[in-house]
C-alpha cells in the first residue's frame, strides 16, 4: 500500500505562515492610550526623539519607562545627558488640564531639555 506524504502539506504550511507574518501591518503598541488635542499645522516628526507621554490620571511615561512625578527630572536628566538638543515631545491626553502639561514642560525645561515639541492629531480640513 502506498504511504500519503506529509511534506508538500507542510511545505505550503510554513509558506503561508511566513507569507502572512511578512505581509500583516505591524503596528507600534502604546503603554498608554493618548488621544492627543486637534491641531491644523505640524509636522511628523522622525523617531531620533524622547517621548513623554502624560494621562488623564497623572501617569508619565518617559521613553518606555512610567515615571512617578517626584521621578521626572532625574529620569529626563539622564536621558537627556547624552544629547541636550535631543527633541523632547510632549504627547499629553487632551483632557489632561493645561495647568498640569504647562508643569510638565517646566520640569522638561529645568532637567536640561532645549528643543521641546508638543503632539497633537491633525484636524480634518475642510474646505
Amino acid at each position: 500500500m502506498r504511504q500519503v506524504s506529509l511534506i508538500p502539506l507542510i511545505d505550503v504550511s510554513m509558506f503561508l505562515l511566513i507569507y502572512f507574518m511578512l505581509a500583516g501591518t505591524v503596528e507600534k503598541f502604546e503603554i498608554l492610550p493618548i488621544d492627543p488635542p486637534l491641531a491644523e499645522s505640524g509636522k511628523m516628526m522622525d523617531e531620533g526623539h524622547l517621548t513623554i507621554m502624560l494621562g488623564t490620571h497623572d501617569e508619565i511615561i518617559v521613553g518606555d519607562e512610567l515615571v512617578e512625578y517626584g521621578h521626572l527630572q532625574a529620569a529626563l536628566k539622564d536621558q537627556l545627558q547624552p544629547n541636550p538638543n535631543k527633541v523632547v515631545t510632549l504627547k499629553a491626553d487632551a483632557r489632561v488640564p493645561a495647568g498640569r502639561v504647562i508643569d510638565i514642560m517646566d520640569q522638561i525645561k529645568i532637567a536640561g531639555g532645549q528643543n521641546l515639541s508638543l503632539a497633537t492629531q491633525a484636524k480634518d480640513r475642510k474646505p
